[in-house]
């Protein structure tokens, strides 16, 4: 008989004839119980610190948890919770201890299990376990890393134990733009497609800050690229303005320069293969100046329309950026056609689109209907 057998038949004799026995030798007997149960508990939280060596299959780590539940909540010597060392270590076992941690309160209430208790430990930001997911990154084998939380985060959405309002709420379209985790910013961008646009991250759009906080342009393409796949006729947010009025690309000129940023521009939209991106649209309301450099690269965007329904003349003329004090030749090259034709954005015929705005420009408006009086009726 061995020793796990000798005390089972001695723990269950001494249960059957507990109220015989002497009390002060019970107490002493439960002392003991209560010492054993701790070292026990110490013991497989020890083990389940270690399951990037131990290895156990699922099933048996299950198995395991269950006799000894209050192993999920044992905290090494930097007051790390197992689910919060496998983020580290052993990935693959997060969304189990997760699911064991709901059912044990582990963290307390609302805490999901742990993963979302605080690591103290891990850097001033006090990330919890599902900005750990989406931000850590591996140096060695990136790629697989990234794939194989991608699907620790699946297996916990599955679960309900992800869910989309945590994108919002803990940062995760920053946290995993912030190391360059493509598997997974493309996944949480899915989910949370409007975030791209709309969220912020220490008061600016998320594009802005990719370029302020990073040396390089690889969180930049990071984010154009998938913001791309999601706001086409925004050309991937590339023209979203920061509080200051300055947009996205005015500031990665700025920061990174001409050559750095079209080629990130090239990377992401292959050159003449913006296929129904209307990409020269957008620059010529927000980057006029750089009208020539996009077209020589996307001469074939000449020909599309935007989503109003815009043909790129009509979007210059809309974007204010033209008078004929500036650029007569623009209105001199309209064809009768062009002069006659309503603007789809706004319903207005040229001339009234050039009446229009912050300042109305009176000599193109006078050039336009002298071209075709009839318009005024």
């Amino acid at each position: 008989m061995d020793a796990m057998d000798e005390l089972y038949y001695a723990l269950r004799a001494l249960r059957s004839e507990k109220n015989s026995l002497d009390p002060k030798y019970l107490k002493d007997v439960k002392d003991l119980f209560m010492k054993t149960m701790e070292g026990l508990s110490k013991t497989t939280g020890e083990y389940l610190h270690n399951l990037h060596e131990k290895k156990p299959s699922k099933q048996a780590l299950k198995k395991m948890i269950e006799l000894v539940p209050s192993s999920l909540s044992y905290k090494n010597e930097k007051g790390q919770l197992p689910i919060q060392r496998a983020v580290r270590r052993s990935v693959a076992y997060i969304p189990l201890l997760a699911i064991e941690g709901v059912r044990y309160n582990v963290g307390g209430a609302g805490k999901r299990g742990g993963l979302l208790v605080e690591d103290l430990f891990c850097d001033n930001a006090r990330r919890n376990v599902l900005q750990l997911l989406a931000s850590i990154h591996a140096h060695s084998n990136p790629e697989p890393f990234d794939t194989t939380c991608l699907n620790v985060i699946k297996e916990l959405k599955e679960s309900n134990l992800f869910l989309k309002q945590d994108i919002q709420d803990y940062h995760l379209l920053a946290e995993s733009c912030y190391t360059t985790n493509q598997f997974r910013f493309d996944y949480l961008a899915k989910m949370d497609p409007e975030g791209l646009k709309q969220r912020q991250y220490n008061s600016k759009p998320l594009i802005h800050t990719m370029i302020e906080w990073y040396p390089t342009t690889e969180k930049f393409q990071l984010f154009l690229a998938t913001a791309l796949k999601h706001y086409p006729h925004d050309i991937g947010l590339l023209f979203q303005t920061n509080d200051e009025g300055n947009t996205a690309f005015e500031c990665a000129l700025k920061k990174f320069g001409n050559d750095d940023i079209f080629d990130v521009i090239e990377q992401c939209i292959p050159l003449d293969g913006a296929g129904e991106l209307p990409i020269l649209h957008r620059v010529v309301e927000h980057a006029p100046e750089y009208s020539n450099e996009f077209g020589m690269r996307y001469p074939s965007a000449m020909f599309l329309r935007d989503s109003n329904g815009r043909v790129l003349y009509q979007c210059e003329l809309a974007s204010g950026n033209k008078t004929f004090g500036q650029d007569s030749m623009f209105f001199l090259r309209m064809r009768d056609e062009q002069v006659r034709e309503i603007d789809p954005g706004t319903a207005l015929y040229p001339f009234m689109v050039a009446a229009s705005g912050e300042t109305s420009d009176l000599t193109a408006v006078n050039y336009l209907l002298r071209r075709n009086p009839s318009l005024v009726g």
